[in-house]
Parts: structure tokens; sequence; C-alpha cells
């Protein structure tokens, strides 16, 4: 589920908290400070991070620019107007998104639907990369496998990813099973 990190001193969290359930994200955290957010964003995973601009430790342009490099968290960033754009500035190369305090409700509403999208669409990318990391690694797995067959049992590759293709079919489990047994058999053969 999609939760939203607000770092704020401000009264309005409340306000803002149902607008964001409204957008579609599950559960809204607080904190008061850099320090409690730092603590909190190492405790678990958020898919979005508001910074309500000037925090009580830092002005929290620092705390954006350290959650989008060691997370996948999106970052708004609530900012006085009159500083709005030094403060765009100092983060638009991270892709920390800015906007000016006040904020309309309909502009802002807009705003976090466009973040949820964007959170629903690097979790996709996530998940994705996720899976071919996985392939992958059974392919090295599998490869390793046919390798050592070949090596030790005097196979051919073709006859190596038959019989590793079998004995998944056979056994009702995956070649990644299948390899896995096989380096732990024959890598000290």
């Amino acid at each position: 589920m999609a939760s939203v990190l607000i770092v704020s001193t401000a009264e309005y969290v409340s306000k803002l908290s149902a607008m964001l359930l409204d957008v579609g994200f599950a559960d809204v955290y607080q904190a008061h400070s850099s320090v409690e957010a730092r603590h909190l964003i190492m405790e678990r995973g958020y898919a979005l991070m508001i910074i309500n601009a000037p925090l009580v430790d830092e002005f929290g342009y620092e705390l954006a620019i350290y959650a989008v490099e060691n997370t996948t968290m999106s970052v708004l960033m609530l900012v006085r107007g009159e500083v709005s754009e030094a403060v765009e500035n100092k983060v638009e190369d991270y892709g920390v998104v800015v906007v000016s305090k006040p904020a309309t409700g309909e502009g802002l509403f807009k705003t976090l639907k466009a973040l949820y999208a964007n959170h629903n669409r690097i979790n996709s990318i996530m998940q994705s990369n996720r899976r071919l990391q996985d392939k992958i690694e059974e392919l090295k797995l599998v490869d390793r496998a046919k390798c050592l067959l070949i090596a030790k049992e005097g196979m051919s590759e073709e006859q190596a990813h038959k019989y590793i293709e079998s004995a998944a079919m056979d056994m009702r489990v995956s070649k990644k099973q299948i390899a896995e047994k096989i380096i732990s058999i024959k890598q000290y053969d």
C-alpha cells in the first residue's frame, strides 16, 4: 500500500491527510523534524514525502535530496512563494516537486494525483525489474549447472539442457531448483 510521510509542524496536516486519502494513498504518517523523518525513512518505505518547509532543524531541501537519493519515494515540498524559485533551483535536478504556499486545494489535489500515478508507475517498473532479475539469476544457475554436467558427466550442452528440463518436469519443480541441486552435488565431485 502507498503510504505518505508528512514532515511538518503545521496544524493543517489533518486537512492534507484527508486529501491524500481521497487521492488513493493508504496511510499517512507525520514527523515533526528532519531528524525524525530520516529515522522513519530508514524504518519503513513511503511512496511520498511531503515537506512543509521550513522545518525546525533545517530548511527541508536537504531532507528532500536525501530522500530521493536513498529511496524510491517521490518528494513534494511546500514552500513560501517568495523562496519557491530558489528552492526549485536547488532540488529540480533531483525530481523534487515544489509547490508555493498557500497552495490551492484543486492545484494541490492535481499535484498529489500526479505523484500517486508516478508512484504506481515506479512500483510497476520495480516489479518488472525484480522479475527480470529473478529470471537472470535462474539463467545463471542453469548455465552453471549445465557447465558442471558437461565437465563432470561428459554431456553435451543439449543433453545437459534436456536433463535439467526433464528433471524439473518430472519432479514438478523449477529449473532453478534442479540447477541448485546439481550445483550442490557436482560442485565438489
